[in-house]
């Protein structure tokens, strides 16, 4: 993806809402990324820690700036996004379909975990870019960064990279032990 000036512009702005240069607390780092969706731009930040004996990530906080030309309705769109990283978090975190002999195992939500109240980032900001430009898509835009930035905060924490998705905990544990 070439950047450009748009590009720029939304790592700016999400450099900025996260503080990136600010200390953070012991124990937690911080992930960016990038992602690009029915011509819009995204850049966002997660905010992570991880509990090492049992592999859980944890998501304090998530910035996503996004470039999305003009938007019509700023809060259905703020909604919209959020929705979006949420989706993201418990996709990446969470979201597992397993088969035996051809069947799924998961029937209903006391087997399929997807992202809980518990489990919600303490801080969760979306700021718009404005531009004079026709609108853009803007309803995948606050799910495709997530990964990435997940596992780029794990990679500072840790020197390890996390390569497959979902970030269970045994995944997580099989990653520190690489």
């Amino acid at each position: 993806m070439q950047m450009g000036p748009r590009g720029r512009a939304v790592f700016e702005k999400v450099v900025q809402m996260s503080d990136w240069k600010a200390p953070r607390a012991p124990g937690r780092a911080l992930g960016i990324s990038i992602s690009e969706r029915s011509g819009s731009l995204g850049a966002g930040v997660a905010e992570i820690s991880l509990e090492r004996s049992s592999g859980k990530i944890r998501v304090h906080k998530t910035w996503l700036a996004v470039d999305g030309g003009l938007v019509v309705q700023p809060g259905m769109a703020r909604a919209n996004v959020e929705s979006g990283i949420v989706y993201g978090l418990s996709s990446v975190l969470h979201e597992r379909v397993t088969l035996k002999d051809g069947v799924v195992q998961q029937s209903n939500f006391h087997d399929y975990h997807v992202m809980r109240m518990s489990d919600m980032p303490e801080v969760m900001e979306v700021a718009f870019i404005e531009r004079d430009a026709p609108p853009s898509g803007l309803g995948e835009i606050g799910n495709p960064w997530v990964a990435a930035a997940i596992a780029n905060a794990f990679q500072r924490l840790t020197g390890k990279r996390l390569k497959h998705m979902p970030f269970t905990p045994a995944r997580v544990q099989e990653a520190l032990k690489a």
